[in-house]
């Protein structure tokens, strides 16, 4: 793996105590569900959409004695410990300002996933043809009526056939 590589996934992981605290279990990743796709994050691979992710996910950021447990108590003293680190203000309560970075460290794992999907080489970089690969063809996909672009024909041509069956 590439030196570039490694900092992308070392940044994501900064996030990985605090994603939980807000986002409660896991968020599933749809594409990589979707897709059977595996990430790796701490050496160890992980699948997508496994039933037992949320609760290995849990285990790994709160269980913080390491005794494989994982008590209530773990669990609301590190959603308190993100608390008063956001809190800038020490009113016991975080306003939108000081969720807003919270909500970014949370993000930050999710992001970097988004960045590896479109990052088809692995090479640390997004180019023009990866960056646009995702929404290849959509408006020829969409396009119910053919005429080369969506509009809200489209939109109701596809509710008319989702309302009488047809797809």
């Amino acid at each position: 793996m590439k030196t570039v590589t490694k900092i992308v996934l070392a940044a994501g992981a900064v996030g990985l105590v605090g994603a939980a605290g807000v986002a409660g279990v896991a968020v599933t990743d749809s594409h990589a569900s979707m897709h059977g796709k595996k990430h790796h994050y701490g050496g160890k691979a992980r699948h997508h959409g496994h039933r037992g992710h949320g609760y290995e996910r849990l285990m790994e950021r709160f269980d913080t004695n390491k005794d494989g447990k994982l008590t209530q108590s773990e669990l609301d003293d590190a959603r308190k410990a993100l608390l008063a680190k956001y809190d800038t203000n020490k009113d016991g309560k975080l306003s939108l300002q000081e969720f807003e970075p919270l909500w970014l460290e949370v993000m930050k794992r999710r992001m970097v996933r988004g960045f590896q999907r479109l990052d088809i080489d692995g090479d640390a970089g997004v180019t023009e043809e990866e960056f646009l690969r995702p929404f290849k063809n959509t408006v020829e996909k969409m396009d119910r009526n053919d005429d080369g672009v969506l509009d809200k024909q489209d939109r109701g041509r596809n509710r008319q056939q989702r309302g009488s069956g047809r797809q």
